[in-house]
Order: structure tokens, then C-alpha cells, then sequence
């Protein structure tokens, strides 16, 4: 997704030079961070089968946490995000998937070329989508523990369904107005556009989204930890949130230099294309391990239902106490629904 030369249409000359741009008019539907700056060799062939491998295991994950969620486990306020989060990954995966099969199988022809095109859009709209997701689960999260009368009694029923279908309607805009600059028009046209496109990708996920969902884990943090009720233990939904937000910021570490260099500094890009597609791909595949590590109970037997440990993770503990998921971790009051409090 993000990264500087695309080698899938070139898959019979793996030691030709990158081309120029004036060469390669494909390069400006690259997708996210379609930038000017080109690598000098293509990405090692081994890569095609490790993304495939780790795109298919992240799959795995996340169908589980998409089936548990949706028809096993009671939803409720946050189930519902992680509802959408495990689908924007497994959409992003799945398009990951689909173009390394394509680079390994060594495919090429027109529909070849299509469904990379598509799963290029697919990645860049999944990908938004999770991204934009993040921050609506760490406000969310952080309102509920430091003002739980309001949110559990004013808060709107619907307000987690409604707010997920937004950012998802905004991902789809975005994303299609970035495909319209970046490979519809000429490549005279596009050019200009397509760059202020990706500045403006990048400021969106950087400087908006970045910032939005480590604030209100800062406060929940300094709430939670330092301030309220030192005598308990934090949820573990808390953990969940924090875990999810810390391994999306180191994960985007390479995309974000990439970006901050090349578009502030003018610099080439220092990492390979891979090598930042490869840590989206680790973000994406960590949220299920992340959901497993918080929801195991160390009390209880070793080998216990999934249903179990990820509703145990991903619900509040007075929801824990009557789906019979286990002891809850946190008895403190505010941090739980009324009872009757509609999902």
C-alpha cells in the first residue's frame, strides 16, 4: 500500500531497473503514498509467501473474532467496534492475499491487472476504515470510565452502529476520490492532484487519526493507573485498547517516516515498500492474538472455549457476570451498564 515502486507488472524482468515516471504511468494508482522517489530493486520473491502465509493466518483471526462477535457473544457498545475493526482487517488482508498469490503465481493479462487494481482499492479502503475506527474506540472507551453516568445514561442507543457506518461511508469517499485523481484522469492531470491526494492521506491518518486515539488513552491512562481506585485492577477491555493502539503506532512507525521524509523533506523514502506493507499486515494480524493474550484467565484451565476468553476481553464486567464468561476483573460500578441498558 504504501511504498514507491510497483514491480507486480514486471514480473518477468525482476532485474530491470525501476522505470521513470515518465515510464511508468501505472505508479500514480499505487494507491496510498503513490510517491515520485523509486526503489532501485524489486522486493525479494521470498516476501510474496510470507504475506501470503501471514495474510491467511490474520484471516484465521480475525474470521474467528467476526464469527464470535456476530453470532456467538451479546454485543454491546464496544463489541460493535471490534465487530467493524476485525472486518477492516480481514478486508485489507484479504486484498493483500489476493495480490501476493498473484505476484507468486507470476500472473499477468488483463484481468491479472484488474484485480490488482481492485485489491489495491479494497487495501486503501479497509485500511482507512481500521485506522479511522481506532480513535472512535479510545474516545469511546475513555468516556465510559471517566464519565460513566453520562455515557450509560445519555449516551444514544445506536451511537457505536451509527458512528462505524459513518467512518465507513467516509473511507469509501475518500478512497474514491483518491482512485478519480490517482488513475482515472491522465497522467497531465493527475499528476498534481494525485500528489496533494496523498498529502492529504497522510495528514488525515498522521496528524488527525494519530493524535485522536492516543489522547484519550493518555487520560484514560492517567485516570485509570494514577488517579481512580488504585486498589483495583484496570479492565481488561482498558488493556485491549491501549494494546491495540500501541501496536498500530509502532507498526506505522516506517509508513509515517516514509511519509513525514519524503513530503516535508523531499527525501527517498529509506524502507522498502514491503517492509511497510509488511508491519500493516503485523497490525492487522495482531488484534485477534492481542484480544486472546487479555482474555485468558490464568485461574481457570488451561484450554478454554474462544467465545469465552474473547468475551472476557471485549465486554465490561457486569456483561461478563451475566453471559457466565467469569469473574470480572473490575467491580467498580461506574464502569459498568445499569441493568436493562440496551446493546
Amino acid at each position: 500500500m504504501a511504498g514507491n515502486c510497483s514491480w507486480e507488472a514486471h514480473t518477468t524482468s525482476r532485474d530491470k531497473v525501476c522505470p521513470g515516471t515518465s515510464e511508468a504511468p501505472e505508479l500514480y494508482s499505487r494507491g496510498f503514498l503513490s510517491m515520485e522517489q523509486m526503489a532501485t530493486l524489486p522486493p525479494p520473491a521470498v516476501m510474496n509467501y510470507v504475506f501470503l502465509l501471514l495474510c491467511l493466518g490474520g484471516l484465521v483471526g480475525n474470521g474467528l473474532v467476526l464469527w464470535f462477535l456476530g453470532f456467538s457473544i451479546k454485543s454491546s457498545p464496544f463489541s460493535i467496534y471490534f465487530l467493524h475493526l476485525a472486518g477492516a482487517d480481514a478486508g485489507y488482508l484479504f486484498s493483500k492475499a489476493v495480490l501476493s498469490a498473484l505476484n507468486t503465481g507470476g500472473f499477468l493479462g488483463a484481468f491479472a491487472d484488474y484485480v490488482r487494481a481492485v485489491c489495491r482499492v479494497l487495501g486503501l479502503f479497509t485500511f482507512l476504515a481500521g485506522v479511522s475506527l481506532l480513535p472512535a474506540v479510545s474516545m469511546e472507551r475513555c468516556l465510559s470510565v471517566i464519565f460513566p453516568a453520562w455515557y450509560w445514561r445519555r449516551r444514544p442507543r445506536r451511537l457505536s452502529a451509527v458512528v462505524a457506518t459513518l467512518l465507513w461511508i467516509l473511507s469509501l469517499l475518500v478512497t474514491s476520490i483518491h482512485n478519480y485523481f490517482c488513475t482515472f484522469l491522465s497522467r497531465e492531470a493527475a499528476g498534481t492532484a494525485c500528489t496533494h491526494m496523498d498529502t492529504f492521506l497522510g495528514i488525515l491518518v498522521f496528524l488527525v487519526c494519530c493524535p485522536l486515539m492516543v489522547l484519550p488513552c493518555l487520560a484514560l491512562i492517567l485516570h485509570v493507573e494514577c488517579r481512580a481506585r488504585r486498589h483495583q485492577r484496570s479492565a481488561k477491555l482498558n488493556h485491549v485498547v491501549l494494546a491495540m493502539v500501541a501496536v498500530f503506532l509502532v507498526s506505522s512507525i516506517y509508513l509515517g517516516i516514509d511519509w513525514f521524509l519524503f513530503w516535508v523533506f523531499r527525501i527517498p523514502a529509506p524502507f522498502p515498500e514491503y517492509v511497510t506493507d509488511l508491519c500493516i499486515c503485523v497490525s492487522s494480524c495482531a488484534k485477534p492474538v492481542v484480544y486472546f493474550l487479555a482474555g485468558r484467565d490464568k485461574a481457570q484451565r488451561l484450554w478454554e472455549p474462544l467465545r469465552v476468553v474473547f468475551q472476557r476481553a471485549l465486554r465490561d464486567g457486569a456483561e461478563l457476570g451475566e453471559a457466565g464468561g467469569g469473574t470480572p476483573n473490575t467491580v467498580s460500578m461506574e464502569m459498568q451498564a445499569p441493568p436493562g441498558y440496551p446493546s
